[in-house]
């Protein structure tokens, strides 16, 4: 009898191979995009500072234009004086030879201006008329504070001199009176050696010493009849040419400075704000009351004591406000922001949607939000800021929007990233429009910023 062999159990299934699974490319892993991003974000730096280099360069360009206008018309004008300088040749003791520098007793000094706008190419800045009167007293008294003797000063040598700006821009000028004397000024003050001792001026400018007298205008003036007298009434008037500002120094004991005319953003500065001042329909005015307390030099000074008269000097600045080179730097700084704020929420809606966006999809992604600084700086030069910003804007936001839509093919994706750069745009502009508090809105929109992020993490699938 055979014995039956006992029955084969089935074979269990085979496992599949190892080879035949198909993992995800690291490429399209979360963590790869992640990383590209930041690097992608430190590599766009590059063209921010090209652009951030070119707008400096536009900047210079600008003041170099501004600057040529301004020397071919005629440079800012600032009225020092009238300066009295009496050479002196003590021989008493100590022999020594000099210069008495006398300065009014009071000054009523006032500028009358109708300003215009000169171009070239896409520059401008502010040129005006000017009608300058200068009046008022010297105390001949004062001399004796030097110690000078007043039998060596050289009273029938002395001149009279009114430090300008910029001389060839004096289109009219009315003789000099001072007391009975009248007399023709010129430009330059040269004096004549007195025994063989050459008289050296004492006046001192903040840009160059050498400087000091080349812009004057300058007349001899026989003091003789008038070493006694306590009040010498003087007056000059001048119709000049000028830019950028004008101003006036404090010369008198008592002064008072009045500038007004046409200029629709004037900027009071100096050595002190006007004590009066209006600015309405395009005209302004201010008036300036000071004394002899409220700056660093005396009525009258020898040789051996200079000093910077110019420090005192108070202006009226009617340079034209051209912010769009700093506004646009300061747009530049807020670049990295967009870009990662973009780029996150780019990942998000890829996420979102299991529609990849690939390495160079994002690539044209922040190129293009880059060039929006570009149209920007481009457009300002042209167009307001504030217009330039909208269509720069507007352009920007369609253009990524678009490209969104036709990558992701979701319309709502699209309209979310176009909405959300939309928010930031506006919320930079407003930040550039700030001053005291631009760095707490700042830090309040950065917090809002990383909390939507984080709340928006929290809904992604990381695994």
């Amino acid at each position: 009898m055979e014995t039956v062999p006992p029955p084969v159990p089935p074979m269990p299934p085979i496992p599949p191979r190892p080879s035949d699974y198909n993992p995800v490319p690291f490429t399209s892993t979360l963590t790869f995009k992640i990383i590209f991003i930041v690097i992608l974000c430190l590599l766009l730096l590059i063209p921010d500072a090209f652009l951030f280099a070119l707008t400096d360069d536009r900047e210079e360009r600008q003041k170099d234009t501004v600057t040529e206008i301004s020397e071919s018309w005629s440079g800012p004008q600032t009225i020092i004086g009238p300066i009295v300088t009496i050479p002196y040749h003590n021989k008493g003791a100590v022999d020594s030879v000099g210069v008495v520098t006398l300065l009014p007793a009071s000054l009523d000094a006032k500028a009358a201006i109708e300003s215009r706008k000169l171009s070239r190419s896409i520059y401008e800045t502010i040129v005006y008329n000017s009608d300058i009167t200068l009046s008022g007293n010297f105390d001949m008294t004062y001399l004796e504070k030097t110690g000078i003797p007043l039998t060596a000063l050289k009273l029938d040598n002395a001149r009279v001199n009114v430090v300008i700006g910029e001389l060839k821009g004096i289109e009219t000028l009315s003789s000099f009176r001072m007391g009975n004397e009248s007399c023709e000024m010129e430009g330059g003050s040269d004096y004549e050696p007195i025994e063989d001792y050459e008289v050296i001026s004492t006046y001192s400018t903040k840009e160059s010493d050498s400087r000091g007298w080349r812009n004057a205008l300058s007349a001899p003036i026989n003091l003789s009849q008038l070493a006694d007298s306590t009040s010498v009434p003087y007056s000059l008037s001048i119709t000049a040419k000028g830019s950028k500002e004008i101003g006036f120094a404090p010369v008198g004991k008592a002064s008072d400075i009045t500038i007004e005319g046409t200029c629709k953003s004037p900027s009071f500065k100096g050595m002190i704000l006007p004590s009066e001042r209006t600015v309405d329909d395009g005209k302004f005015s201010a008036n300036w009351k000071l004394n002899a307390i409220n700056r660093n030099y005396p009525q009258a000074f020898t040789g051996s004591n200079t000093y910077n008269i110019n420090e005192s000097v108070v202006s009226v600045d009617m340079l034209v406000p051209v912010d769009r080179y700093q506004k646009t730097s300061r747009a530049l700084k807020y670049a990295t922001l967009v870009i990662l704020l973009t780029f996150i929420a780019a990942l998000f809606a890829e996420t979102i949607t299991k529609h990849p966006i690939y390495v160079f999809q994002y690539l044209l992604i922040g190129l293009a939000l880059v060039l929006f600084y570009s149209l920007l700086l481009s457009l300002s030069e042209h167009i307001g800021f504030g217009l330039s910003y909208l269509v720069a804007a507007v352009m920007t936001i369609a253009l990524v929007g678009l490209y969104i839509f036709g990558v992701l093919k979701s319309r709502k994706a699209a309209l979310v990233i176009s909405g959300l750069l939309s928010i930031i745009y506006i919320y930079i502009y407003v930040l550039l429009n700030l001053e005291t508090y631009a760095l707490l809105a700042g830090s309040v929109g950065l917090f809002i910023a990383l909390a939507a992020i984080m709340y928006g993490s929290l809904k992604m699938k990381w695994k």
